[in-house]
């Protein structure tokens, strides 16, 4: 306990907590036990503070501000996730920006730009829960400039994929899908 130690060197000077005084010497390790408990959540409070060492209350809040929590991501993850988040300027509306936004997000993806048309195409490389895809799009309309439209397309078949089924037109359309249902469609 070196909070005690440290108490009892600077207190001797008083003579009152002395080895002759053992409930005085009680009292003062229970202040000292005290002092030591919030040098600890203090240490803890200004590590988690910043994202550079925060583990996990830490990066839990930060993440809050966007979004849900990724504890099921490793803090060196979530750190850069947030990093590159926090670092997000007005300038960043190019190309690279919107890719480091998108990084920001965990998304796995590959972008199709189309200029001439201020189109932009995501397609997510991974598996997202519908609510995950949800918070994915709502963050991507913050991220991407006013004047382009953008979709955003999560794992879903390709029209080779579609092909490949061996199905007749007939059979497709006796499902009864809509051209959004289809375009979702993942098996």
């Amino acid at each position: 306990m070196a909070v005690y130690e440290n108490m009892l060197r600077r207190l001797s000077a008083a003579g009152v907590y002395s080895a002759e005084a053992p409930i005085l010497n009680a009292e003062l390790k229970a202040y000292a036990g005290e002092i030591e408990r919030l040098y600890t959540d203090l240490s803890r409070m200004f590590r988690e503070r910043f994202i550079t060492t925060a583990e996990d209350e830490g990066l839990k809040v930060y993440e809050e501000l966007f979004g849900p929590e990724r504890s099921g991501e490793s803090a060196q993850s979530r750190r850069e996730m947030l990093l590159l988040r926090m670092n997000l300027g007005g300038g960043d509306f190019t190309p690279a920006g919107i890719r480091r936004a998108l990084d920001s997000l965990g998304l796995q993806y590959v972008v199709s730009e189309f200029p001439a048309l201020q189109k932009l195409n995501i397609i997510a490389t991974t598996d997202y829960p519908e609510a995950q895809q949800a918070w994915i799009r709502r963050e991507v309309s913050k991220i991407v400039p006013a004047h382009l439209e953008f979709e955003i397309t999560y794992n879903s078949l390709t029209w080779a994929e579609w092909d490949a089924m061996n199905r007749t037109f007939g059979a497709i359309d006796s499902e009864d899908q809509s051209w959004h249902d289809i375009d979702r469609r993942t098996e």
